[in-house]
């Protein structure tokens, strides 16, 4: 028995409900979980699990049919072969796990012409392996025992009948005829002496049930190759059947798309001379057929490892096939390849799985084109398969790596939110400068007009005056109302005149002194109009110095008698501007007021008057002259140095 319990894969799960039953086991689909090994279309793991019993026969007596199924799974390996994963005994029952495959019978009639054609071909380079290579023949070549993987890819299973070519007897294929298709069996196999030529027979079964609803036109050559089946592989002598490997040699196997095809499988194989040719003109090639199939059967082989690491097929097949097709594409702009369906429905799946590769050439190549198909992921595509992986290039040493990784990074950030990509708890460390009277919209335009206008046409945030409008904007200013004081104990009156007051001593008296054609100040003219009264209205135009002081509102008594007071109090009859010094001031303290009190009269000090005594005086003659000491009046400008007195600089 193969294997035991304790082989069962970790982490499977395999569904209730069979997807086929046979003579012999039972097909279930299933899932490994927290696996990268195996991987089917969808990239989550699925694989296929038969169930076998034990069979009556007699070519079962050593071991049962899955059970033979499966070793031969095992030896024989070959890319157009079922692939083996695994297998167990779990109490009487066999266990066997592959890749996620189908029955063909169950998809035959979703596969185009175009699809069956790649689909038997590859069968015929199964068996031409297993004829060549390994010496056995598969003796139950039908419909059943082909199977179709995810990603389209017929594949050769049934292997419980297989054997060398030495054990190939008339006795054993009498003991197998029981659960044989009995259409490939040929009515006179029991009287031929050479019994090497069974697969041919049921080959030719198989291309004529396959094609069975298809017009010959379909597929170049299908016509003369259906001919070729009856007459050759069918023969009623098994002398006259061809090898399958001259069946390769057909024309039906050699047109223009299936070359591609065998192209791409082949790579490795291929020179760089030919490589360069096809791959500069395998997407203008394909564009005559259905972009499904294409899709289907080349879209694998598109994005395979071999063909990504191409430096041609880089320049001129992975942009076009990362791109989904635009039907509203601009400026020249090169279209994608594939529509947007077909690209999520064959081209994403594949991406995903790519994802996961940790091919340093092939992640970089995935990060070039990122932006151009992210947005066929759905969110919980993005988040549980893309970033985790994504965040695990950022750790890598190769700096390139990390920035490519950083920018689609950025990429998913409107899409997933930055909690998501970031992690970890953000706050908010700047805020939106725009004034709140301005929307998006308006702030977008100004900065449209900012590129485009000069600064002399852009709105400025002071106000620009020129020399003519200073006096008529000072005037309005002298119109205009002071605001009450906080306190509210002084009248809107007297603010006015504390206003007007400080006006004229602070700018009109220190203007002027000895110009006597001077203008008159604001107060003067102020003062000449109260004066002048009575022909005011005839004559003030020629007097004052502004156009506009006529507005200052002298209509009112009492605003007139406030203006005369601060004009009587601010003016001030100064003859020479040296009188403001300090050192020139005359401070009359006569004047002082009888009601003023001296903080310092108690502190006034107490002088004794000193006694005087009389000393003889000496004679003035006896003294040294050195001791005479006659001061020079020239020395009176010594004193004066240091600081010195710059009041007049």
């Amino acid at each position: 028995m193969m294997g035991n319990e304790s082989s069962q894969l970790n982490g499977l799960e395999i569904e209730e409900k069979a997807v086929e039953v046979t003579d012999f086991w039972s097909q279930y689909q299933a899932t490994i979980k927290d696996s990268c090994r195996y991987f089917s279309l969808k990239s989550d793991g699925s694989v296929s699990v038969f169930k076998g019993e034990a069979a009556l026969g007699p070519l079962w007596a050593v071991s049962t049919p899955l059970e033979k199924f499966s070793n031969n799974l095992l030896k024989y390996r070959h890319p157009c072969i079922v692939r083996y994963i695994s297998a167990w005994q779990q109490r009487s029952t066999l266990h066997l796990a592959t890749e996620y495959v189908q029955p063909l019978s169950q998809v035959l009639i979703t596969q185009t012409p175009l699809q069956i054609c790649i689909g038997l071909n590859n069968i015929l380079r199964a068996l031409v392996f297993l004829h060549n290579q390994a010496g056995m023949s598969h003796n139950n070549i039908s419909v059943s025992a082909v199977y179709v993987t995810g990603d389209g890819q017929w594949k050769l299973g049934g292997l419980q009948y297989l054997c060398s070519f030495s054990e190939l007897t008339p006795a054993y294929l009498k003991h197998a005829r029981i659960h044989r298709y009995d259409k490939a069996v040929d009515p006179n196999e029991d009287s031929y002496t050479l019994t090497t030529k069974v697969d041919q027979y049921g080959f030719a079964v198989l291309v004529e049930d396959v094609y069975r609803n298809h017009k010959n036109d379909d597929v170049p050559h299908l016509r003369e190759f259906k001919k070729y089946c009856r007459d050759y592989l069918q023969h009623d002598d098994p002398v006259q059947r061809p090898d399958l490997s001259a069946v390769l040699q057909h024309n039906f196997f050699n047109h223009e798309f299936i070359s591609i095809y065998k192209f791409l499988n082949f790579l490795p194989l291929k020179t760089e001379e030919e490589k360069c040719q096809v791959f500069t003109n395998i997407l203008d090639n394909l564009k005559c057929y259905d972009e499904e199939t294409v899709a289907k059967q080349l879209g694998g082989l598109l994005l395979s490892r071999l063909t990504m690491l191409d430096q041609t097929a880089r320049k001129d097949v992975i942009p076009f096939i990362l791109k989904p097709k635009n039907e509203r594409s601009q400026n020249g702009e090169h279209t994608g390849f594939f529509s947007l369906s077909i690209f999520k429905e064959h081209v994403k799946p594949r991406l995903m799985q790519l994802f996961g590769v940790r091919d340093s050439q092939i992640r970089t190549l995935l990060l070039t084109h990122f932006s151009k198909f992210v947005h066929v992921f759905s969110h919980e595509e993005l988040s549980q398969h893309i970033l985790p992986e994504l965040l695990l290039g950022i750790k890598d040493t190769d700096d390139n790596l990390v920035a490519a990784t950083l920018i689609c990074l950025s990429e998913l950030v409107p899409i997933l939110g930055g909690d998501t990509v970031i992690g970890g708890k953000r706050s908010k460390f700047f805020t939106d400068g725009r004034p709140n009277s301005k929307s998006a919209s308006e702030s977008v335009h100004d900065q449209k007009l900012f590129s485009t206008k000069s600064l002399r046409d852009l709105p400025c945030s002071e106000d620009i005056y020129n020399h003519e409008e200073i006096e008529v904007r000072y005037e309005k200013i002298l119109t205009m109302n002071e605001r009450p004081s906080p306190v509210g104990g002084e009248s809107v009156e007297d603010a006015i005149t504390e206003t007007t007051t400080n006006k004229a001593d602070s700018e009109d008296d220190w203007s002027d002194w000895d110009n006597k054609n001077r203008k008159l100040t604001i107060v003067e003219s102020v003062e000449i109009i109260n004066d002048d009264s009575n022909d005011k209205q005839n004559n003030h135009e020629h007097m004052l110095p502004c156009s506009n002081l006529s507005k200052i509102p002298t209509t009112n008594a009492a605003s007139k008698t406030l203006l005369q007071k601060a004009a009587m109090e601010a003016k001030k009859n100064i003859l020479d501007i040296s009188e403001l010094d300090i050192k020139s001031q005359k401070i009359d303290y006569s004047k002082k007021g009888s009601d003023d009190f001296d903080f310092f009269a108690d502190m006034k000090p107490i002088i004794e008057k000193p006694t005087i005594v009389t000393i003889a005086q000496p004679n003035m003659a006896d003294l040294s002259s050195k001791l005479n000491f006659i001061p020079n009046d020239n020395h009176d400008d010594d004193e004066n140095e240091g600081w010195g007195d710059t009041w007049n600089d």
